[in-house]
């Protein structure tokens, strides 16, 4: 009996082992993640370059390919290792359409699928972007160098139908479909989304605009979709980014999520639930029942309203009272722009702010993603001050002006610099990847918030208005002097701050943000 008794006791030991294991091996929430639009970051090997009309070698025409590969990728991982990234995200890799397509409200604009949403087979990797072989290198390179890379991967659809190949979907190269002969049913045929409607059947089993919307239902379908996400898991990738998850049905969100994580528990998964954040009652719902993780597109919204339309920080600090609709709300993705939307900087701009200004507030946002909840995700080139000043049908420097090719390489800029420190301390410091977030003061130009987790704390204070004194109550600092980079009593950035009983006086010029930590040392 008593040894019955002790293998029981055993057994509870290592399940919890196991589940501490597996928690550990999805939690991202230390890493900082860098986005690419593969096309558009670096041409590598020049001798993958489409040699027909979807190549724009001068770079005029902006829905073209222009060369970037993963080649590009592989010899900038010194770079991105040196900014602290941890993880890369690129767009979709598979093989595209090959086609020109007028899409779009410009009726005479020929496009391209260059930015890889618009797959033909998802068994083969783009030829234009390098092989298998080549993607196994960048996998196993990254790796080497502690870095994790994300997978973009589009369930809900194919290319648009009526054009080119009419949405058609080969595996390895065999055709089995496409939006017109389609006999055993691989799309939905029901028009496109009427976008007014309340009904979620109409946003998934609709077209997006007219992109072949994949019939999920088809065990066919499925399986061809869940077969390909297990060979590239096979390869190494760490994580899937999901295109359009608001646009499928959540049961089979649930059903990939399901399957992927048996295949490989390590997966970690992520989606863009159009809109949405911990506020939006659907996106929440979706991340509840499926286990995806979010993108908290809301956050981004409330940081662009703040820093280039001016408005109060008060709304900002308050999105963050929604955390609790979420199990983990630490493992939420969180962005200052995308690929789908202006650069941040453009924004700004594009609101009246001249240039140095609209790089302070740049500066500030991206600095507020990194020391607040969630995984951080930098857009390739902010580092850099990317801005490409055109209006757009998507806004000032939306899309496509918001995909420039990379330029500038520069390491020892000080946003560069001051980025980097911050993703060194979101490794190292569990008050920043974990902690709990409390607002300690708020007013239309100033926040101030602190997270804890155990005896580390980290203190954060921004101001978008005038100079100015705050003084701050209820600060779980230690009591001490934080003007050293030394012990336990940190000035990571801005000036120097005195603690004592729980307050404390901050003074801060027009748009600086200082940022102060306790550490214990053992």
């Amino acid at each position: 009996m008593r040894a019955i008794s002790l293998l029981i006791v055993f057994m509870v030991i290592m399940s919890a082992f196991n589940v501490s294991s597996a928690t550990a091996a999805n939690d991202f929430s230390k890493d900082t993640i860098y986005f690419i639009v593969v096309d558009r970051f670096k041409d590598g090997d020049p001798a993958n370059n489409p040699t027909t009309n979807i190549y724009s070698p001068d770079k005029s025409e902006w829905k073209h390919y222009w060369g970037g590969d993963l080649q590009g990728i592989i010899d900038s991982l010194p770079y991105i290792k040196s900014l602290g990234c941890t993880a890369i995200w690129i767009t979709p890799i598979v093989e595209n359409t090959e086609s020109l397509y007028v899409y779009g409200e410009k009726k005479d604009e020929k496009i391209t699928a260059y930015h890889g949403y618009w797959g033909s087979d998802y068994y083969r990797l783009n030829p234009h972007f390098g092989t298998k072989a080549k993607f196994k290198e960048l996998i196993d390179k990254a790796h080497a160098m502690n870095i994790k890379i994300i997978f973009d991967y589009v369930l809900n659809h194919t290319s648009p139908a009526g054009q080119g190949i009419n949405g058609a979907i080969y595996k390895d190269g065999k055709f089995i479909a496409d939006y017109s002969k389609d006999p055993n049913k691989w799309f939905h045929h029901n028009g496109s989304i009427d976008f007014r409607s309340a009904d979620p059947a109409d946003w998934q089993n609709k077209n997006l605009f007219d992109l072949s919307d994949l019939n999920s239902e088809n065990p066919e379908v499925e399986k061809y979709l869940f077969d390909a996400a297990k060979m590239w898991m096979d390869m190494g990738i760490d994580s899937f980014r999901l295109d359009t998850v608001r646009h499928i049905p959540v049961k089979f969100a649930a059903r990939f999520s399901e399957a992927m994580k048996k295949h490989n528990s390590k997966i970690f998964i992520f989606g863009e639930w159009s809109m949405g954040g911990v506020d939006v009652p659907g996106a929440v719902d979706f991340t509840r029942e499926t286990g995806i993780h979010m993108i908290d597109f809301t956050l981004t919204f409330k940081l662009t309203d703040v820093l280039c339309k001016n408005q109060s920080f008060k709304a900002l600090a308050d999105h963050f009272k929604h955390d609790g609709n979420l199990r983990n709300p630490d493992l939420v993705v969180t962005c200052i722009d995308n690929h789908d939307m202006p650069r941040f900087i453009s924004t700004a701009v594009g609101n009246g702010a001249d240039m140095p200004t609209a790089k302070k507030r740049t500066e500030l946002a991206m600095y507020l993603l990194m020391m607040s909840r969630g995984i951080p995700c930098i857009y390739y080139g902010t580092e850099q001050f990317l801005h490409e000043g055109r209006p757009s049908t998507w806004g000032f420097g939306g899309e496509p002006y918001n995909r420039q090719m990379m330029s500038g390489w520069n390491t020892d800029g000080e946003f560069f610099k001051n980025i980097r420190t911050l993703s060194d301390l979101r490794r190292e410091d569990k008050a920043v990847s974990k902690g709990a977030q409390t607002t300690l003061f708020v007013s239309d130009d100033v926040w101030v918030f602190e997270r804890r987790e155990g005896k580390n704390v980290v203190l954060t204070a921004v101001n978008k208005g005038k100079k100015q004194e705050i003084n701050v109550d209820g600060v779980h600092l230690p009591d001490g002097s934080y003007d050293n980079n030394k012990y336990s009593f940190e000035k990571i950035m801005g000036p120097s701050i005195n603690v004592k009983y729980m307050k404390t006086a901050i003074t801060l010029d027009t748009n600086e943000i200082g940022i102060w930590r306790y550490r214990r040392v053992k």
